[in-house]
């Protein structure tokens, strides 16, 4: 029997060209051929382990942007400009990454202060093959984080699926949720009365509450510290020194590896859980030391740990440099921006590793881009209920929309070149309307602009990723604007109601201007950093279901004001 197994697998490589499965599955890697492409990952080597996951992320996007960057200079009908040769080369050499060294060297030109942290799930032979429509189970993890610049540190921790059966279908869950919040919070059932309604969203709000717990407290565990971005340097020199003292006092032999797993387990964000910190301090310290949980070593290492309780709670309280989440395509519905580590914090997401760097390349090496000059907030445009049906919107932002003094348009469809040119000709773009702006202007018309602003899409569901079917990568309009190298793109995961998105439409312009010194927002002082200022600005819809769609893609960015600079 093995024999015919082998014989008719060597017969259908011979057919393939092909001489081994590990050279079929580098050929089109994907979500479908991770464990083949991990195991050709030697023990121990986590470099080789993330660069081989890397692989399965967001292929059929680095497909089309090859499509792009291959084409033929101009297009009858197509804005184009031209890029220097070398940012042009320079994407290609990206793209064509296919070695572990390749593939650090793309962590290595990436800013020092940022932290990619890349999540793929594990899934076994019968979630991969599971009937289509059949509940979904959720699937153990491999979570990557990746410390940028020119020394990256990259641990790669297996995550367990949930063993408790009562949240073992996480992502069934969240399927769930996103088809009950239509009826309960967007149309309502005709017949309900206020009260009726008011439970269903309370309800929902408690269910993804529950969700987002779960995440933290069955599927993560204590492996949620790896899920932040890293100190400012004061702030690391502290931990940097008290990691060293422990793992010196008590005779530790650690890898690299073992040494970043632990000092991201004692700076770790307390937040809402700090009556069991130390329950999860243990849990993480017997993980990485390989010990049991009552071992006389986790024990000595746990009431070191205690004892420089003054000196690391500052650290854990800290605002972080940036994330940027790396999700595929079964973890990208969740709203991991709501995991308690992450609140408060500045986090992006990307579809993978190539898109950032990239992106990356692209700006870094434009002078005059947003990522480099910043984002100046007095250089807006809007577009403002084309549809002209939201009248209630509109008269919920006009007055602070006049007050930024950004031309724009008002309950009128926009041309094509109008909505093409304002991409390009603006450092802010923000669309309140129906869905993402997709019906004036198509996404493959999007691809083909040159997009300088950061993208601002407050309507329903204006960054969700649908799938495409079982293998390959979900899409969605966020994805076109990453192939227009769009820096940043900011929007909602899922439906949400129109006054909860114009109040938040409506803060978020006046933090832009910095004029929240005459507002209540709970942001208070308003941070220069986007990343960080959507986050802070989750405190602010009054259901939390509406808070968790708010998501940021692209780079982590910076605001300025022109007649500042012009003042300095």
């Amino acid at each position: 029997m093995t024999q015919t197994v082998r014989s008719l697998t060597d017969e259908i490589l011979a057919k393939l060209g092909a001489t081994s499965l590990t050279q079929v599955t580098s050929t089109l890697p994907s979500a479908l051929t991770s464990g083949v492409h991990l195991n050709e990952a030697e023990a121990g080597d986590e470099e080789e382990a993330f660069h081989q996951l890397s692989l399965t992320h967001s292929t059929l996007l680095h497909h089309r942007v090859a499509q792009r960057l291959y084409r033929p200079k101009l297009q009858d009908g197509e804005t184009s400009v031209e890029l220097p040769e070398e940012v042009e080369e320079g994407k290609k050499v990206i793209l064509s990454t296919t070695s572990k060294e390749e593939t650090m060297n793309l962590l290595r030109k990436l800013p020092a202060e940022w932290t990619v942290v890349q999540i793929t799930s594990l899934e076994d032979s019968e979630e991969r093959f599971r009937r289509v429509g059949s509940p979904a189970t959720t699937p153990g993890l491999y979570l990557s984080r990746c410390v940028c610049g020119p020394s990256p540190s990259v641990v790669v921790q297996t995550v367990a699926s949930p063993k408790n059966m009562s949240v073992s279908s996480i992502l069934q869950e969240m399927t769930n949720i996103k088809s009950d919040i239509k009826s309960s919070f967007i149309g309502g059932t005709s017949g309900d009365s206020q009260q009726r309604i008011g439970d269903k969203k309370e309800a929902l709000n408690f269910r993804m509450k529950n969700l987002v717990k779960s995440m933290e407290v069955a599927w993560l565990r204590h492996w949620c510290c790896l899920l932040v971005g890293s100190l400012h340097p004061k702030e690391e020199k502290v931990l940097e020194k008290v990691t060293s003292h422990i793992v010196s006092a008590h005779k530790l032999t650690l890898t690299d590896s073992q040494k970043q797993c632990l000092k991201c387990i004692i700076s770790c964000p307390v937040g809402e859980w700090e009556g069991e910190v130390e329950e999860r301090i243990r849990a993480g310290v017997a993980a990485v030391l390989g010990e049991g949980l009552r071992s006389r070593v986790v024990k000595d290492v746990c009431s070191s740990i205690k004892k420089a309780k003054d000196v690391l709670t500052p650290l854990r309280k800290a605002t972080r440099n940036p994330l940027i989440l790396v999700l595929d395509k079964s973890t990208v519905v969740l709203p991991w921006e709501m995991v308690w580590v992450l609140r408060n914090q500045p986090v992006t997401r990307m579809p993978s590793v190539r898109m950032l760097a990239l992106l990356y390349e692209h700006h870094a090496n434009l002078a005059d881009s947003v990522l480099v000059q910043g984002v100046d907030v007095k250089k807006g445009f809007y577009l403002l209920d084309p549809e002209g049906n939201l009248p209630r919107t509109q008269e919920r932002l006009k007055g602070v929309l006049e007050m930024t003094h950004w031309p724009g348009i008002t309950a009128r469809v926009p041309s094509h070149q109008e909505f093409s040119s304002a991409l390009v000709s603006n450092d802010v773009f923000l669309y309140a309307g129906h869905g993402s702006g997709s019906q004036y202007l198509p996404g493959e018309l999007v691809e083909k602009v040159m997009c300088r602003a950061l993208v601002l899409l407050f309507g329903c569901s204006s960054v969700r990723l649908l799938p495409r079917g079982r293998i390959p990568d979900p899409w969605g309009v966020v994805m076109h604007y990453f192939i227009a190298n769009c820096p940043c793109v900011v929007g909602m995961l899922w439906e949400v109601t129109d006054r909860s998105i114009d109040h938040l439409t409506t803060e978020m312009i006046m933090a832009l201007q910095n004029s929240l010194k005459e507002s209540t927002s709970a942001q208070g002082n308003v941070p220069s950093d986007v990343a960080l200022l959507v986050a802070r600005s989750r405190d602010l819809p009054k259901h939390y279901i509406m808070a968790s769609a708010l998501c940021v893609y692209g780079l982590p960015l910076h605001l300025v004001h022109s007649d500042e600079s012009a003042a300095d």
